[in-house]
Parts: structure tokens; C-alpha cells; sequence
């Protein structure tokens, strides 16, 4: 019992154990995503801010553009003519001779008011970009520094819960141990008390059993002292009957010469059956009483041994019944305990592992699917690749000085040459967003390891098959 309550809690402690390393193992992977993730974000930033420094360029080059476009459309002089002398016109009241430079000054000006009341609206419009893309970052760096606040407060926050569950962890794996210690000790100094009522019963039985052998010895030499007299008698008998024989034979040895052979003949096989059947009844007389001596003996001894030896062990059978209810109420009460912690480990595992779906690689927070290339926030194109040298022109042999020959020349194939690339067309990489739902969450299955543990029933039922009843083991 104490050593299968031991590998319980070497299992429990083991189980804390991985769930400790799961734990700083998530952590890591966790610091590794965050700065992955920062990584990543910078990146698009600066993306963007690359992006954003080219707008502003190519704004900046059309506008110009633009103005000096505008200008050149003016002819050439037109701001440095000089004005001519003032005048009038002959036969006209009120009107000069120089109306017509008038009006074209007046065009002039009017033009000249015109561009820069464009280059005012342009100047304005630039103004107003550019103050929207500074409201545009500050926006972004607003919104950066909101989502690293929200990311430092989650990171906190799972520190502080890791902290507080290790604490709590290690808090239930310390009075564990108090617990198996107390245990511990209680259970040696039972052990000790049983070792000595053990001592105890042992040196009474071996007393019994001792006083047994002596009685058993008393019966085995008063045995051996009948078997020497039965055997004394039968040798007295038989010199008996040899002395009878002797004597027969000398009776017989008298009686040869005398008449009544037949009468003696019958006499010694009458005297003869008589001893036979003397011998007979001697020899079964002797086995009966030694089969009854025998079956006295052994009465006695399977008398004896049923007295003592069923009390015995029925009350040995009845105080170890009593220590095992007692063990396995004990046993059943302490696997309960450790089942429910058990169980409310593996919820947590099971969270755990929920959240580790959604922070990981296809998740909730880091999707498969990502912008195409050159699109905003995605990675950038590839550059197109370098035009094809031009084909040098062949050049035909020379014709030969000292005598008109015509050679033919042969025509060479023209190579191919390939066919232009086409368009740089954005290919759309990663996974359709549609089916990003389905495969957010991760697939987990169950340990074997973290099985639920069987129920007290079960418990019972094991049990009963494994220690049978007190009283089927009598003998």
C-alpha cells in the first residue's frame, strides 16, 4: 500500500513537473512569436514609411513638374517687356496711342494672378497632403503604441497567472510531501507494532508447535518400545516353534520303525495347520493393532492441529482484514483527492493548450494567410529581370584577291530568342482566408499519460479480484 501511495505521488510530482516545463516551454514560444511579431511589424512599418517617402516623392516631382510645365507655357520676355512711354491718341478724347499695350499688360497680369493663385491652390493642396499623412502617422504611431501597451499588459498578465499557478503548484507539492511524510511515519511506527505482535505470535507458535514434537516424540518412542516387544514375542514364538519342530522331528525319527506312519503324518500336518493358523492370526492381530496405533497417532496429531492452528490463523485473517478495510479506506480516500487534483490539472492543461492554438502557427493570432507581394503591408516584388543583349549582325566573307570565285555562303539559322516575359502580375501566395476558420484552432488529442483515474467502484472491484476472502485461505 505505501508503495503504491509513493508512485502515486511520484506520478502526481512528475505530472507537476511537466506541467512546470509545458509551462516555461509556452513561455518561450511565446517570447519567441511576440518578438517575431515585432519583428514583423516593424518591417510592414517601415514598409509602409518606405511607401509613403515614395508618394510623397513622386508628389513632390509631378507638382514640379507640373509648375514648370505651367510656366513654360508663358512666352518667353513677357515679365521683363518694358512699358511703353505714355500717349494719346489723336482725334480721340480720353484715348491714347497706346491702348493695345495696355491690354496686353492687363493679359499679363491676369495671367500672372492666375498661376499664382494655382501655385497657392497647388502649394495648399501639398500643405493639406501632408498634413493628413502627419495625422496618418500620428494615427499609426497611436495605434502602435496602443497595440504594444495591449501586448505588455498581456504579457504581464500571463507572467503574473504563470507565477501564481507555480506558486500554487509548488505550495500543493510541499504539503503533499508533508502529507507522505506524516504518513510515512505513522505507517513505520504500525509496521513496528506489527513486527512485534508477529515476534510475539511467532514465539507462541513455535512454543506450540515445540510442546507438539515433544508429545509427537513421546508417541514415537512409546511406539518403538511396543514394536520391540511385538518383536521379542515373535522371536519367542518362533524358537517356540522351532523347539516344537525339533521335537517333532525327533518324534518322528522315534517313529520310523514303528507302525501308524499315516496316523503320525496327519498328527504333524494337523499340528502344522494348527501353528499356521496360530502364525496367522498372530501376524494380523500384530497389523491391526499397529494400523490402529497408527491411525491414533495420526488423529491425535490432525486433533491437535485443528485446535490450535484454525484459531490461530482466524484471528491472524481478521485483524489483517480489519488493517486492509481500514488501508483501503485510506488508499480510496487519497486516490479521490488526487484524482480531483488531477482533474483540475488537466483542465488547466487542456486551457493551456486552447490558448497555445490560438497564439500558435495558424491560429487566431498568427494566420497562414498573409498580403501578396506589393500589395500594402506584404512583402515586395521581385525586380524584373535585365533585358537580352542585342544579336551582332553577320558579317559576309570577303570576296578573294587573286581570282573571282563565288563561294556560296551558307545561311545560318537564326536563333530564337525567347519570348518576351510577360507582365509582373502579383501571384497570391498563402492560404485562402476562407478557410482560415477552419483550421484556426489546433487539433488536440488526448494523452494517454492523462487518463482519468477509475472510480471508486472499479477500485473495489480490482481489489476483490486481487486479495480473495480470509476464510478461503484456511487450511
Amino acid at each position: 500500500m505505501t508503495v503504491a501511495l509513493y508512485g502515486t505521488m511520484m506520478v502526481a510530482l512528475f505530472v507537476v513537473k511537466g506541467a512546470r516545463e509545458a509551462e516555461q516551454q509556452r513561455e518561450a514560444e511565446f517570447q519567441d512569436k511576440e518578438r517575431l511579431r515585432e519583428d514583423e511589424f516593424r518591417s510592414n512599418e517601415e514598409d509602409r514609411q518606405r511607401i509613403f517617402r515614395e508618394n510623397e516623392e513622386a508628389r513632390a516631382r509631378e507638382a514640379a513638374e507640373a509648375r514648370d510645365a505651367m510656366l513654360q507655357d508663358f512666352p518667353e520676355g513677357l515679365g521683363t517687356a518694358p512699358v511703353p512711354p505714355g500717349g494719346s491718341v489723336s482725334g480721340v478724347p480720353g484715348v491714347g496711342g497706346d491702348g493695345g499695350d495696355r491690354a496686353s499688360l492687363h493679359t499679363i497680369q491676369d495671367i500672372r494672378d492666375t498661376a499664382s493663385r494655382q501655385s497657392r491652390e497647388i502649394r495648399d493642396i501639398i500643405d493639406m497632403e501632408r498634413e493628413e499623412s502627419a495625422r496618418e502617422r500620428e494615427a499609426a504611431t497611436a495605434e502602435r503604441v496602443r497595440l504594444e501597451a495591449e501586448r505588455d499588459a498581456a504579457v504581464q498578465a500571463a507572467q503574473e497567472l504563470k507565477d501564481s499557478r507555480i506558486q500554487e503548484l509548488e505550495e500543493q507539492v510541499a504539503s503533499l510531501r508533508a502529507e507522505l511524510e506524516a504518513e510515512k511515519q505513522s505507517r513505520q511506527a504500525e509496521e513496528s507494532d506489527a513486527r512485534e505482535r508477529e515476534r510475539a505470535e511467532r514465539e507462541e507458535n513455535n512454543d506450540f508447535i515445540r510442546n507438539q514434537l515433544m508429545d509427537l516424540t513421546n508417541l514415537m518412542n512409546e511406539q518403538r518400545q511396543a514394536t520391540d516387544e511385538k518383536r521379542e514375542l515373535m522371536e519367542s514364538l518362533f524358537d517356540e516353534f522351532q523347539i516344537e519342530r525339533d521335537r517333532a522331528e525327533a518324534l518322528r525319527l522315534e517313529a520310523e520303525g514303528k507302525p501308524g506312519v499315516e496316523k503320525i503324518l496327519e498328527e504333524v500336518i494337523r499340528r502344522h495347520d494348527d501353528i499356521q493358523e496360530s502364525l496367522r492370526a498372530f501376524s494380523d492381530t500384530w497389523r491391526n493393532e499397529c494400523e490402529q496405533h497408527h491411525a491414533e497417532i495420526i488423529s491425535a496429531v490432525r486433533e491437535t492441529a485443528n485446535e490450535q492452528i484454525p484459531y490461530n490463523v482466524q484471528g491472524y485473517l481478521d485483524e489483517f482484514s480489519k488493517a486492509l478495510a481500514s488501508e483501503v479506506r485510506m488508499l480510496l480516500g487519497e486516490v479521490g483527492k488526487l484524482r480531483e487534483e488531477r482533474r483540475a490539472l488537466q483542465h488547466e492543461i487542456g486551457y493551456l493548450l486552447c490558448m497555445r492554438s490560438k497564439y500558435g502557427p495558424g491560429g487566431e493570432f498568427e494566420p497562414d494567410w498573409k498580403p501578396a507581394p506589393g500589395a500594402p503591408g506584404g512583402p515586395p516584388l521581385d525586380p524584373p529581370p535585365p533585358p537580352e543583349p542585342p544579336v551582332a549582325p553577320e558579317i559576309p566573307p570577303a570576296r578573294p584577291g587573286w581570282r573571282s570565285v563565288t563561294q556560296r555562303t551558307r545561311k545560318k539559322k537564326k536563333e530564337t530568342a525567347p519570348p518576351p516575359p510577360g507582365p509582373n502580375v502579383p501571384t497570391i501566395t498563402g492560404m485562402d482566408p476562407r478557410t482560415q476558420v477552419t483550421r484556426s484552432w489546433a487539433t488536440w488529442q488526448p494523452d494517454l499519460v492523462f487518463q482519468l483515474t477509475p472510480t471508486w467502484r472499479q477500485l473495489l472491484h480490482l481489489l476483490s479480484l486481487r486479495y480473495s476472502s480470509p476464510r478461503d485461505s484456511r487450511i
